[in-house]
């Protein structure tokens, strides 16, 4: 099924995206086996942990150089050169092994650090930038299945090797592979241009990422997740390779081992990814999903604690790799979906490779440490680690939710959307003619007022009694003078100033007496506006009277309103309800009301749904300003802020209510709700389609604020 949000350029993306994450992670799958085989065959065991610190090391200090590239450059520029220039490296690294295999082996250790996750980060940050958040969504699973696929057959293609070429030659299958992603990656950036002069536009005012790492806690929470994930893969992979060493001695069968275990574990992901994804995006939303795989690995490293034999080591191995490659990537690579390109090109691969190698690293001191300190308990002791790092690392994803919402709010905030003249003029800025006549019969008003002179006659002229009179004798003169100073007290006289507010030529002056009298009247006025019987145009007006009311009674009259037949009365309700809430925030609107309101609204009329009305309730529970922007980005040309504004009301709106809105906004069923922060990610996306940084202050004073007016 073709997907709305894709013309045919971006479906010809798609299919291209899903072939290079194939091809990138089958050549990852197959060169692990390959360097694990190359590197056991030739050291003990004992070494192992010193070329993972070595190779972590040098990782890290790559990870800074395509950091600062990515700063610069587009990553549709960076990532191909940088997969041409490991195909050519792989190729002298295939030449070493004739001469000299040690030398070989640890420069394919090294060779297999430094471009493995640099390439595979650097591919996700150009996914990132090539579509928008809401459009990443719904392609990301799609190509996390085609590296799941990748996976599988980089593991079969290993062991279909292990059987019939040399280890060594190996190296020339992964070199075809990593050209072949690269053509891929120029395939992509054909159409991508624009993407180049932004980041030239804005190498200059671009963040260092270990300065962005200090100023935004959601990017620390993630780069902790991302280090703690690695200290916990190496103390694993360290329990596995030492027990395979023991079990095996010739090359091709530590190779012909662990392109099965790969091929085994490509093939569950691949389940894993097809068959519960989607389903736990929906139900679990992106952190729940990251949170899948330290809870996995819990359950397994305690049981490796209690028996610490291979099949433990095995079956951790299997809950770390078939969780990354699945659920794990499909929530993570999202949670930087809103950032913002400034930000997330130098970041993204510092918390992607840096903190990983970091974290490899680290896990490999440990397990070093562990070999000298307890040589016969260091599975046992691995384990044990493994499992408190896990409870650390569920502590860390919880915290991902609120960051991520909070960064779209801010990404909204940033969108700059110029409409059209034709696009400003809407509903708000319709008029309709007022009707006129008087809502009390004029002979029983007459027959009152003498009633009550005879009975004050000999008390003489009655000031009230005076300004009645004065009020219904047509004389508009005469009741312009009378509304600009009316006697008291005020309540005898709401029921002859009402009928005023329907007649457009007095409307203001009496829209200003009522006003002055409205706190002591207030009662008198919500009933004026809630019965039916009462002139339609004096029910529309009536909200305006009572948006200065700062009082409960008033709120809920108005909220009653909102149930009203008539959609000019519901609407200025709405609107007198957002002004009484912005100025007193104790006043506010339960939002199970506000909610329930707009799902009415969106039941009453799907296909004439008057949006300004809906935004305007919308904003009596949440943030205005990105509803704001969000209901301007709807109406507007520019695709990916159109989809950061779904993705973000996906986040913020209750789930009845947008399978209810969707249709009415031309979408088809919303996405599974996704999961993050809110302050933290406001500023990140405040920038996020600026061609230059702005600050808060700069950016709110740029936004129109408050909301929509409707007719008079």
């Amino acid at each position: 099924m073709k997907d709305a949000l894709l013309d045919d350029e971006g479906r010809r993306a798609v299919v291209a995206a899903t072939l290079v994450s194939a091809l990138l992670i089958a050549q990852q799958t197959a060169g692990r086996a390959t360097r694990d085989a190359l590197f056991l065959s030739t050291f003990p065991v004992a070494f192992l942990p010193a070329v993972m610190m070595a190779s972590s090391a040098a990782s890290v200090l790559a990870v800074g150089a395509l950091s600062w590239a990515l700063a610069r450059r587009s990553p549709f520029r960076v990532l191909p050169v940088a997969a041409g220039l490991s195909s050519v490296l792989l190729l002298l690294e295939w030449l070493l092994c004739l001469a000299a295999p040690k030398v070989a082996a640890v420069a394919v250790y090294l060779h297999l650090s430094l471009f493995g996750g640099t390439l595979l980060s650097g591919f996700w940050s150009l996914i990132n930038e090539r579509f928008d958040p809401y459009t990443a969504k719904r392609v990301v699973g799609r190509i996390s299945f085609g590296a799941s696929v990748g996976g599988v057959a980089g593991g079969l293609m290993a062991w279909g090797a292990s059987r019939l070429i040399p280890v060594p030659a190996m190296l020339l299958v992964m070199a075809l592979l990593t050209l072949a992603a690269m053509v891929g990656m120029v395939g992509l950036g054909r159409h991508h241009g624009a993407v180049s002069s932004v980041a030239a536009e804005t190498a200059a005012g671009t963040p260092s990422a270990l300065n962005t790492l200090r100023r935004v806690p959601y990017l620390r929470d993630l780069a902790l997740v991302v280090a703690i994930g690695a200290i916990t893969d190496s103390l694993l992979d360290y329990v596995l390779k030492s027990q395979a060493a023991s079990a095996f001695s010739r090359g091709s069968q530590l190779m012909s081992f662990f392109a099965i275990l790969n091929t085994v574990f490509g093939v569950l992901s691949l389940g894993v990814q097809a068959g519960l994804a989607r389903s736990s995006l929906r139900t679990l939303g992106l952190a729940g999903t990251v949170a899948v795989r330290p809870a996995t690995i819990l359950v397994v490293a305690l049981l490796g604690l209690l028996d610490p034999r291979m099949w433990a080591a095995i079956l951790a191995r299997a809950g770390q790799d078939i969780n990354t490659s699945s659920l794990f990537r499909s929530g993570y690579e999202l949670l930087f979906t809103p950032l913002p390109e400034a930000e997330k090109r130098p970041t993204k691969a510092v918390v992607d490779v840096g903190f990983d190698k970091l974290g490899s690293l680290v896990g490999g001191a440990i397990a070093l440490l562990a070999v000298a300190l307890v040589p016969t308990q260091t599975p046992r002791v691995l384990f044990a680690l493994a499992a408190v790092l896990c409870v650390a690392a569920l502590s860390f994803t919880g915290r991902l939710h609120r960051g991520y919402v909070r960064s779209l709010e801010q990404s909204l905030r940033a969108g700059r959307v110029r409409l059209s003249a034709s696009e400003v003029v809407d509903d708000a800025t319709r008029h309709t003619l007022a009707q006129t006549g008087l809502a009390l019969d004029r002979n029983t008003l007459l027959r009152e007022i003498e009633a009550i002179r005879a009975r004050d006659e000999a008390a003489g002229p009655d000031p009230l009694l005076q300004a009645i009179t004065d009020l219904r004798s047509g004389d508009k003169g005469l009741v312009r003078l009378l509304l600009r100073q009316p006697p008291r007290p005020p309540a005898a006289l709401v029921a002859h100033l009402l009928p005023l507010l329907a007649q457009d030529d007095l409307f203001l002056e009496a829209l200003r007496a009522l006003r002055r009298m409205a706190p002591e009247v207030t009662g008198q006025l919500v009933d004026a506006l809630l019965d039916p019987r009462q002139d339609p145009a004096v029910r529309r007006r009536v909200p305006r009277v009572l948006k200065v009311c700062t009082t409960r009674r008033a709120v809920e009259g108005l909220v009653q309103g909102l149930d009203d037949e008539l959609l000019d009365v519901r609407e200025q309700c709405a609107i007198a309800l957002a002004s009484i809430t912005s100025r007193s925030p104790d006043l506010s609107v339960p939002r199970a009301d506000v909610f329930a309101a707009a799902l009415r609204e969106v039941k009453r009329a799907p296909r004439v749904l008057e949006l300004d009305h809906v935004f305007t309730l919308l904003s009596l529970a949440l943030e205005r300003e990105p509803l704001q922007i969000a209901l301007r980005a709807l109406r507007g040309t520019d695709r990916a802020l159109r989809g950061t504004a779904l993705e973000y009301l996906e986040n913020v709106l209750p789930e009845g209510l947008r399978e209810a809105l969707w249709p009415s906004l031309g979408e088809g069923a919303p996405a599974p709700r996704t999961a993050r922060p809110r302050q933290d990610v406001m500023y990140e996306l405040l920038n996020s389609s600026a061609a230059v940084p702005l600050s808060r202050e700069a950016l709110r004073a740029r936004l129109p604020l408050g909301p929509p007016s409707r007719k008079a």
